[in-house]
């Protein structure tokens, strides 16, 4: 017998999915030039082209809850002038169609330098504490005010 898993938002998979679908709706809705990379594997979630035609890759992490962010599973927090993370927060309430998330556009670099991030006992999954983020980014939290700096700036 096949057991069927139940196919809700509450699962990371759906909520990752449904956070790159609200930041890419955000790009578009701010006319932003953007490309959404599909499939289960890909190492890049979103580019968008800059007004200079650089590239930007905005990569997306998505929780439901207030939980940390899981980053990556290679050991260090990836970072690169040209990356900036798109960190999405949907207050337990992922499966409420009237309320809207938490997010933050926030460079790479800058998380790099000034966050809380940790590695679990594995020594690979890299975590950012949600309670950090919102204790010290407050600016970026639901603003592409700072995407709009970089896209100009290359």
């Amino acid at each position: 017998m096949i057991k069927k898993t139940a196919r809700n938002a509450n699962n990371n998979y759906n909520t990752n999915l449904a956070s790159e679908y609200f930041i890419m709706s955000i790009l578009c809705r701010t006319g932003k030039d953007a490309y959404l990379s599909l499939g289960n594997k890909k190492g890049v979630d979103i580019i968008v082209k800059t007004n200079l035609g650089a590239i930007c890759i905005v990569e997306v992490k998505g929780v439901n809850k207030r939980n940390d962010w899981l980053i990556t599973n290679s050991g260090t927090l990836t970072t690169g002038p040209n990356l900036i993370y798109a960190l999405v927060c949907y207050n337990g309430k992922i499966d409420d169609l009237g309320s809207s998330p938490d997010f933050w556009f926030i460079p790479s670099l800058k998380l790099a330098e000034n966050t809380e991030h940790k590695i679990a006992k594995n020594g690979k999954t890299v975590y950012i504490s949600n309670k950090y983020v919102r204790e010290n980014y407050d600016d970026y939290k639901n603003s592409i005010k700072y995407l709009e700096e970089y896209l100009n700036a290359f």
